[in-house]
């Protein structure tokens, strides 16, 4: 299964969205789910975002596009909640998440999922209405809802609690809300709890952990409001908490399949050269120096012709477990498509240590590689062809020295395969 069918199963929209230099947005991936949510057909959306766009309620969409916008061009996550009006004049609230960047040539890209909050949005806007119906719909909320004093003690929570944590509710009232959050949260929790008790102003959703009865972590999204009394003596918090530890995991793993190759879990390309470059940079400035390994099996493609897709495929998990094995915890490595891979090892105080280190690795390699490797009842055998280019001495970009280390593998294979060729240094 690519990755596309895996998303394509994920609740919700994944989609994947650009805007080009000159302004236009469109879709390079959408899953098919934005039929029935959203009542719009794939195929014209990757060709213009507009017509989704405009199905933005009209007090949102300058907001939604604008913080969008800005948090791509900073690198940044974002999270936005709006209104959407389908085809049928249907109203849904919407919950946007999604990670976005700046290319070099100033389009940008984002890739994340939208779910849909309309029962979540109205449980929130009637819960403000009156204390009445609050008590009301907290006895049957699907969210926890609870109440904190200035110090953090929980004073109230939903008879739910049990059902979402697991712990008894009347046992938990009247403890400081640290003793169920995260260690590594409690800090930005108390962060939030001030800030809204300083001026009782709007503040940002919170997301953090908390630990269920048996031991696991859930996440958990909180939305919170001061309560004043009528004779502003006495302050509360009031808010709710829904449990998003699925969302967390949808969004971590699009994050991952935007970072790494789906089949061997090394990175991909992108974010292989997108490492090399801050690298290069690092070493420009510290005047260090860097290798690059240019890995091609020798004999895979007999493995596919012969034993099919499936046992390649195998095969490709098994080499890049091998490869992680033959390296030092500061090298990366990233497979470039097919039976390729590349290997960057870095920080090294001149052009021999980095020789040194790359002649080092690619002996390991061919010392791994060489051996057969048991695939379901076949033992089969395969090698691999090795070329080496270093920083600053063939190239100070990326396309450059992974073309010189191509290069540098392609003489190695002319030389009889399973072996290792390292570049020419240019002459001065």
């Amino acid at each position: 299964m690519d990755w596309q069918q895996f998303v394509q199963q994920l609740p919700g929209i994944a989609y994947q969205l650009i805007r080009e230099p000159n302004g236009r947005f469109r879709f390079t991936f959408l899953s098919d789910s934005v039929v029935d949510l959203l009542g719009f057909e794939v195929a014209p959306l990757l060709e213009d975002a507009e017509p989704l766009f405009n199905a933005i309620h009209p007090d949102d969409v300058e907001n939604v596009i604008s913080s969008s916008v800005l948090a791509a061009e900073q690198g940044l996550e974002w999270h936005y909640p709006f209104r959407f009006i389908r085809p049928d004049g249907t109203l849904l609230w919407l919950d946007a998440h999604d990670s976005g960047r700046a290319r070099d040539d100033g389009t940008l890209e984002w890739s994340g999922y939208i779910v849909e909050a309309t029962h979540r949005k109205q449980l929130e806007f009637d819960l403000r209405s009156s204390e009445k119906r609050f008590r009301s719909l907290v006895e049957h909320a699907n969210d926890i809802i609870f109440t904190l004093d200035r110090n953090g003690i929980i004073d109230y929570l939903s008879p739910n609690l049990e059902r979402h944590l697991g712990y008894q509710r009347t046992s938990s009232l009247q403890k400081s809300f640290e003793h169920f959050v995260h260690p590594d949260d409690v800090g930005a929790c108390h962060a939030f709890i001030q800030a809204l008790f300083s001026d009782g102003s709007p503040v940002n959703d919170i997301e953090f952990r908390v630990r269920h009865q048996n031991g696991d972590w859930r996440w958990y999204a909180c939305r919170a409001s001061r309560i004043d009394d009528q004779d502003g003596q006495h302050q509360y918090l009031l808010g709710i908490a829904r449990d998003i530890t699925e969302q967390r995991e949808q969004r971590e793993k699009l994050a991952r399949m935007a970072r790494h190759d789906m089949l061997t879990q090394l990175l991909n390309r992108n974010h292989f050269d997108e490492h090399l470059a801050r690298v290069l940079q690092h070493c420009a400035a510290q005047q260090r120096c860097l290798a690059i390994l240019f890995v091609d099996l020798d004999h895979f493609k007999p493995v596919n012709d012969e034993h099919g897709h499936s046992i390649g495929d195998q095969m490709l998990v098994h080499v890049a477990r091998r490869l992680k094995s033959c390296l030092r915890d500061t090298d990366l490595a990233c497979r470039n498509g097919g039976d390729e891979f590349l290997v960057l090892a870095h920080d090294f105080i001149d052009l021999a240590q980095a020789e040194e280190v790359a002649q080092t690795i690619a002996a390991r390699l061919h010392d791994e590689l060489e051996k057969p490797f048991a695939i379901e009842t076949k033992q089969l055998q395969i090698s691999a062809s090795i070329g080496i280019a270093l920083y600053p001495a063939h190239g100070a970009t990326v396309d450059a020295l992974v073309n010189c280390a191509d290069s540098a593998m392609y003489q190695a294979k002319k030389a009889g395969r399973k072996q290792t060729v390292s570049a020419q240094l240019k002459s001065k």
